[in-house]
């Protein structure tokens, strides 16, 4: 993040905090609903919804650029099932917008002459080679690897990411491993049913005593300054305490929402909604964002979203892990 993006977070931290406005800086973009891989903890892939056309994203960025927006984060399903993804890349840049892409890693060494516009992408990792395949379909974990290789080699700056069930909760090491193996870091979080994914998780998650015992473990690892791990202190001494968490205000709704396939947008998706929410395609993205609900949850332990809550509430001791991401 160039140092001028980051005096005009300041201003639009200390906007939002104290002068009750809404700018959504961080924005979590489902492109698709279609996917590589079919998670045990997401059937998103399951559930296919229209997509918007490159038109329509460009207008919506328009909106997003004149609001504030910082840093969009492609997602889905898989991002790179979008044929146009380097199109959509090429304008969010040519907007000022930062990007990021959350991936399986499929198709990014096939196709990394399109992705000269992303700035930053998040490879999942769920362990191992048996562990990740079991999790998320057939040749999924070399798909990951020849995506980190390539990220590599052309200099595209990556990370790992890991959501912690009980297959995966021993295998930590492995993961950091990995990391190191690639100069780069790995982030942890807790399991959460997605608002339009698998609806009972319970049978995915890890022995509460041995998640204490492996976040332990993590915290020991941080004070120690490994470099591999993305997660700060404070986050990881929070996601500690999952699914119950320290009390700390969620800001979901007022500096980041999450656009979803169709249009729709929402604070969050982790949560459910008693009323229908605002479409960008039907009115805009400047009328949905400033008609979006407030958000009233227990909390969940997603690695970025926490770290904005952290900086909203001015407790610094994320500054560190972002900095090393976004810088």
């Amino acid at each position: 993040m160039r140092l001028r993006n980051k005096r005009q977070a300041l201003g639009s931290f200390c906007k939002v905090r104290f002068l009750n406005h809404k700018i959504p800086l961080a924005v979590r973009w489902q492109l698709t609903n279609r996917c590589v891989c079919q998670c045990q903890y997401c059937n998103i892939w399951k559930t296919p919804e229209s997509e918007l056309s490159l038109a329509q994203i460009k207008a919506i960025l328009d909106e997003m650029a004149a609001l504030g927006t910082q840093t969009i984060s492609f997602s889905g399903g898989e991002p790179m099932l979008r044929q146009d993804i380097g199109r959509i890349l090429d304008e969010t840049v040519r907007r000022g917008i930062s990007t990021e892409m959350n991936s399986t890693g499929a198709g990014i060494a096939e196709r990394m002459s399109e992705l000269k516009s992303l700035h930053y992408l998040k490879i999942s990792l769920d362990g191992p080679e048996e562990i990740h395949n079991a999790v998320r379909g057939p040749h999924a974990f070399k798909i990951a690897m020849k995506a980190a290789e390539a990220a590599a080699k052309a200099g595209l700056k990556f990370s790992f990411a890991t959501t912690l069930t009980k297959f995966n909760i021993q295998e930590i090491d492995f993961i950091l491993d990995i990391a190191k193996r690639f100069n780069t870091m790995a982030a942890f979080q807790p399991l959460k049913k997605l608002y339009r994914g698998v609806k009972d998780v319970s049978g995915l998650e890890p022995d509460p005593e041995e998640y204490r015992r492996v976040i332990d473990q993590l915290i020991a690892y941080k004070k120690a300054g490994d470099p591999h791990l993305r997660n700060s202190q404070i986050g990881l001494h929070h996601i500690y305490h999952a699914p119950q968490y320290p009390r700390l205000k969620c800001w979901a709704g007022r500096v980041f929402c999450i656009l979803n396939t169709d249009g729709t947008l929402m604070p969050c998706d982790r949560i459910a909604y008693s009323s229908p929410l605002p479409n960008c395609a039907a009115s805009g993205f400047r009328n949905a964002f400033l008609a979006l609900p407030e958000v009233h949850c227990a909390g969940c332990g997603f690695c970025g979203v926490l770290e904005l809550n952290f900086l909203m509430a001015f407790k610094l001791g994320t500054l560190d892990s972002v900095y090393k991401v976004l810088k």
